[in-house]
């Protein structure tokens, strides 16, 4: 009788004590273990500790009801803050200075060389026979087509002796038929300075020496004749200072030089 009768009050303190958990009120008689251990959470009275909310959680983000800092950089979106607008960098310019135009040289006109000025030399007038020196196209410098005259005319007749001026040595003999014809070239002796004495248009078959061989003042050497471009018989005669045709060489006026030989000087 006495046990079931327990058993009911147990019951109805059970009851009554979970009612009082729902309200709030701790349940009398019963340890906190004991209502812990009955109802789950924590102990009835006791304060349970408060997490505070971070962004490692499901949803992240503040705390309810805090507002977060505005924080923009750089980094992650990149530019400046929204409606900011960055200094724009001053691009320097620098002033291009022109160049000043080369001036141009002033046109200066040709000027003919002239030949060097030289003495003349005690010889022999070279053709042995009446002459004449011709007219303003058979002097030193006349125009000829693509150069200019480099010597002197002598008219005269065809086969007229032709003699060495001064006494030299044979240093060329040669044919050009579209020029010069048959031509000698003899070097000077004795005069001091290199000279080279040239005949032009000589006879065929009237050279009377050879290159290397040596000759003295008045001895014949060949005739007056037409070989070559030669509008008729006449010695094309040709002085040249520093060697015929050779690094350094030029040719001179032989005129002047000529008129001494002649005795019209």
């Amino acid at each position: 009788m006495r046990l079931p009768r327990l058993r009911g009050m147990a019951r109805s303190l059970r009851a009554t004590s979970l009612l009082l958990i729902a309200l709030g009120v701790a349940a009398p008689g019963l340890p906190a273990t004991a209502a812990a251990a009955t109802s789950g959470g924590a102990a009835p009275g006791s304060e349970a500790t408060t997490t505070t909310p971070t962004s490692a959680g499901s949803v992240g983000g503040a705390s309810p009801g805090t507002t977060p800092a505005q924080r923009a950089t750089s980094a992650g979106v990149g530019g400046a803050l929204p409606g900011h607008k960055p200094k724009r960098r001053k691009v320097v310019r620098h002033k291009v200075v022109a160049r000043p135009k080369a001036r141009k040289p002033a046109t200066q006109k040709p000027v003919t060389p002239q030949p060097p000025q030289v003495g003349t030399v005690a010889g022999v007038f070279p053709v042995q026979g009446p002459f004449n020196f011709g007219g303003e196209g058979a002097r030193f410098g006349a125009g000829r087509p693509g150069h200019i005259h480099q010597g002197q005319d002598v008219v005269a007749a065809s086969g007229t002796p032709l003699v060495a001026p001064v006494a030299g040595t044979v240093t060329w003999k040669a044919n050009q038929p579209g020029g010069a014809g048959i031509y000698l070239v003899v070097r000077g002796a004795g005069s001091g300075e290199l000279r080279d004495y040239v005949f032009m248009h000589l006879l065929r078959g009237s050279v009377l020496v050879a290159p290397g061989e040596t000759v003295r003042a008045g001895q014949q050497i060949a005739q007056v004749g037409a070989t070559g471009d030669a509008s008729g018989p006449h010695l094309h005669f040709e002085i040249w200072v520093g060697g015929w045709y050779a690094r350094g060489g030029a040719p001179i006026d032989p005129l002047p030089q000529l008129q001494r030989w002649a005795g019209l000087s």
